[in-house]
């Protein structure tokens, strides 16, 4: 998808793995917060870790090129030069859990049910496949209607569900019990909300496969669900868990000082990984008239003072988000020009004039006198109809104060969160921090109600079709959508289109461009922060390959021993 593919055609297995690493031993995980669905594909409810690798895909992705696939379930595909039709030839040696064969109608079955039955984002990927044609046992063509490369790489990660078996299911589900499987394991028990446990399969057909060799080495895998990540870090100390992935810089620089780190059967990580970073953030609700004030948006995300929160609480470690695809090529950057800037002169009566003349950057960093910067932001909420009034910020139709609600699921975000609450206050702005558990905050998220909420845009090395449940007007009301936000711009629209039809990279890469020049100008985010470490701590009997330069962590390269 991008560049060329690193391995060749007779490869054995990937370079970041040990093919002889050892089979057995159990991989005991540890989450914060609870579960309550097992199926992945219907947006219902919150998932364990682990869920999708029950289910294999056609082809698999590499974690040490930008973006290339290799032949899993589909030992081989076929497509047309312009992109307007896949064909996947099935293995024959392809096998489901209960040893009945993956064949063709296997793949056509779980495709139609995708179309009809799954969540909008699943949905949305496949809008663009037309009626795939049955050519053969193990042969299937798809034809695109929309034709691009993404189109085909969509197709190549679709996961393959037993048609025998969930043609007597129920579908929509959340499906709290074991099932019929296409990938390397199985369901062996679960307890609903606590642990769920899976069990690798001793006769695993594809085990030996390139894209699969020195992988999937546990032989079985344990996640248990606590209250909270005290618990869970608390659990680790004990043994009770094999490793922990600290999320607090804080408590990586001091809490670690726990006798069996002492007596180094605790092993201590810090690892870069290079996958794109997205874009997180706190999320205004466009739905409410009052954040579609974009003069509004933006004079709350000054009082974001991120520089002292760095400095002061985050250890210098983190670098402020800019962009909705940070750590890629499609950032954008300084004034547009070339193909971006021919994109958005043609949408030029659908955008604001400062998107030609401001230099793209969502980041509000502190300067030398807060107090003029306090007056900078004072004098844009006046802009945007309010006024400060006996210490509250008040609109200056309605005569109602600003007083906003934010959602989160993390307890441990106030304490990041206090001195942006602060800043609000010094401007007469009230923020209420609201910490919900995952399940209530889905629901209040999918159904819209909140005002700003704590999240995170995952972002692709080659967006397509994904994009478009996470910005197209379409989806804006759509519940359970990806538009989080609620954004409806035109531009931003004709963006999109232009974005599902491009060819190849090249094209790619400006309208990216454009689209996020559009959404940062917009500030329909205040950007949080990101790091690109991770901080890695585990007990000395799991072992793992190198991990320089890979695009992110995978545990099936891992293995145990003593």
């Amino acid at each position: 998808m991008v560049g060329s593919c690193k391995y060749p055609d007779d490869f054995k297995h990937f370079d970041y793995v040990n093919p002889d690493a050892p089979k057995g031993g159990i991989l005991k995980e540890v989450r914060s917060g609870s579960f309550d669905s097992l199926n992945p594909f219907v947006g219902k409810g919150v998932i364990p870790d682990y869920l999708f690798q029950l289910h294999s895909s056609l082809m698999v992705r590499s974690l040490d090129e930008p973006y290339s696939m290799y032949p899993m379930i589909a030992e081989s595909l076929e497509y047309a030069d312009d992109y307007s039709w896949a064909i996947f030839n099935i293995n024959p040696k392809a096998k489901f859990s209960d040893g009945s064969p993956i064949i063709s109608r296997d793949l056509l079955f779980s495709f139609n049910i995708y179309k009809q039955s799954s969540s909008l984002f699943i949905k949305n990927l496949y809008k663009d496949i037309g009626e795939p044609e049955l050519l053969g046992t193990h042969r299937i063509r798809f034809p695109i209607t929309t034709p691009s490369r993404k189109a085909i790489s969509l197709l190549a990660y679709l996961r393959v569900l037993s048609e025998k078996y969930w043609s007597t299911q129920n579908f929509s589900d959340k499906h709290l019990y074991s099932f019929v499987t296409s990938g390397p394991y199985t369901l062996l028990s679960v307890k609903p909300g606590h642990s769920v446990i899976y069990q690798r399969l001793n006769n695993f057909w594809a085990a030996d496969l390139p894209v699969n060799k020195g992988r999937y080495n546990f032989s079985r895998i344990r996640v248990d669900f606590l209250r909270d990540r005290h618990a869970a870090f608390e659990g680790f100390k004990a043994g009770e868990f094999d490793i922990y992935v600290e999320p607090d810089v804080r408590l990586w620089h001091q809490a670690y000082d726990f006798p069996a780190l002492k007596k180094q059967q605790v092993i201590r990580e810090t690892i870069e990984f290079t996958y794109p970073k997205g874009m997180s953030g706190w999320v205004f609700n466009q739905r409410q008239p009052r954040f579609q004030n974009t003069v509004l948006r933006k004079a709350l995300a000054m009082a974001l003072d991120f520089d002292w929160i760095n400095e002061k609480l985050l250890y210098g470690d983190y670098q402020q988000f800019t962009s909705f695809f940070t750590g890629t090529t499609l950032t954008a950057q300084g004034l547009p020009k070339g193909e971006e800037l021919e994109l958005l002169t043609v949408l030029n009566d659908k955008l604001p004039k400062e998107i030609f003349t401001e230099e793209a950057s969502s980041s509000h960093t502190r300067k030398e006198d807060r107090r003029s910067e306090q007056k900078k932001v004072i004098a844009l909420l006046k802009v945007a109809g309010y006024q400060l009034k006996d210490g509250k910020m008040i609109n200056i139709e309605t005569s109602k104060p600003l007083n906003i609600k934010l959602l989160t699921t993390d307890s441990k975000q106030e304490r990041l969160l206090l001195p942006f609450k602060k800043n609000l206050a010094s401007v007469g702005v009230e923020l209420r921090i609201v910490t919900l558990d995952q399940s209530q905050f889905r629901d209040r998220v999918r159904n819209f109600n909140f005002d700003l909420v704590d999240w995170h845009f995952f972002q692709s090395v080659y967006p397509g079709s994904e994009l478009y449940n996470t910005w197209s007007s379409e989806m804006a009301m759509e519940k359970r959508s990806g538009n989080v936000a609620g954004v409806e711009h035109s531009a931003i629209d004709a963006l999109l289109s232009k974005l599902t039809t491009a060819e190849r990279y090249e094209d790619l890469v400006p309208i990216c461009r454009a689209l996020d020049r559009i959404l940062t100008h917009s500030h329909y985010v205040i950007p949080k922060w990101y790091s690109n470490k991770s901080y890695l701590s585990y007990w000395k009997h799991l072992h793992h390959p190198p991990m320089k330069d890979l695009f992110w962590l995978d545990l099936n390269n891992w293995w145990f021993q003593p």
